[in-house]
């Protein structure tokens, strides 16, 4: 009998929903996964993984290369990694190369692999 709208979404919300990416720790991911946004990571990649933004959460694995503008490393990362901002934060096992513009290593983060400067003029995603 009586009927309602949906209430009006703000403008742009629909943009800020589609930038960001949540792949759960459930996930087997056989392949590349390439995103414009944000990407919070908690699962298993065969592949690489570019986005902007990128958190490896403490559950993920990824065999691959990984490629961001901010990268932030909780889980497990082997293969390559070219990002502007990298941290990888206590409990985090790597064994990657790396190029980076600004790096941090948290106490207690396991970490093997070569590690180079890039500069921000040159990086592109």
């Amino acid at each position: 009998m009586f009927t309602s709208k949906p209430p009006a979404r703000p403008i742009g919300s629909a943009a800020v929903t589609h930038n960001r990416s949540g792949i759960a720790e459930d996930m087997l991911i056989e392949g590349n996964i390439i995103s414009k946004g944000f990407v919070e990571f908690g699962g298993r990649i065969m592949g690489d993984l570019t986005a902007d933004t990128i958190i490896l959460t403490a559950t993920a694995f990824v065999h691959g290369r990984v490629r961001a503008r901010q990268l932030t490393i909780e889980g497990e990362l082997q293969g390559a990694a070219t990002a502007l901002n990298v941290r990888i934060n206590n409990g985090a096992r790597v064994k990657a190369n790396f190029a980076y513009d600004t790096l941090e290593i948290a106490a207690g983060a396991q970490v093997d692999g070569t590690y180079r400067r890039v500069s921000p003029e040159n990086f592109t995603l």
